[in-house]
């Protein structure tokens, strides 16, 4: 599904390559989790592979990335994001709208569902991430864990073949936690492909089939 080699970036600007000489093949199905201490490059390889890195984050780009066989410096982002989603970890810039029930939808109405489909499929989500309660309430009045859960929620509903999370469960309680992973992990098994950075390294051992320490370059 994932197919990294000899891949090195250094942003434009730098002079220290934020990731270098990566060899990585994640197949299709897999719940990789990233490991790695802070700045080690977690995040820049989640860009990577979903193609963030190169086209919008720019700078030297060395080797291969390809998303289900696409190069991703080749191939535009409009294409890339049919098949991968990323949940970033500043989601405050990834809203487009100002409510959670209009985010799940706005996201659905893009990839071609009717408006009566989207606000189906919408509601059925916030019931599994528990924020019906949310309903009518400003994205920007809520709390991190819930527009944490905001954002997975909108990520999960339009079914990409590969899903990307960039410490998701931050500012989330131990329990909010474990459903999270609980949902990803039920996500995996009908066919999700993950890849997860996360700080708390007994969640990725529990829940995820694989793992890949990200080196500081």
């Amino acid at each position: 599904m994932i197919k990294i080699e000899k891949f090195s970036f250094k942003y434009k600007g730098t002079d220290k390559f934020a990731l270098h000489d990566v060899n990585l093949d994640v197949p299709a199905g897999a719940f990789l989790g990233l490991s790695g201490v802070s700045g080690s490059g977690k995040t820049s390889l989640l860009y990577s592979c979903c193609g963030v890195i190169p086209h919008f984050y720019k700078g030297d780009f060395y080797g291969s990335v390809k998303l289900n066989g696409l190069d991703t410096v080749e191939t535009p982002i409009a294409e890339l994001s049919k098949i991968a989603t990323i949940v970033f970890e500043d989601m405050d810039s990834a809203f487009s709208t100002d409510y959670p029930e209009d985010e799940i939808v706005f996201g659905l109405r893009n990839f071609g569902h009717t408006k009566s489909e989207a606000e189906e499929i919408a509601a059925g989500n916030m019931k599994e991430f528990g924020i019906e309660d949310l309903r009518g309430k400003q994205i920007r009045s809520l709390s991190g864990g819930q527009k944490r859960k905001t954002a997975l929620a909108a990520a999960i509903a339009i079914k990409p073949k590969v899903l990307l999370l960039d410490e998701p469960t931050g500012e989330l309680d131990p329990e909010a936690k474990v459903q999270v992973f609980e949902i990803l992990r039920k996500l995996n098994a009908e066919g999700l492909t993950i890849i997860i950075s996360e700080r708390n390294e007994n969640l990725l051992r529990k829940y995820c089939t694989s793992e890949y320490t990200v080196q500081n370059a």
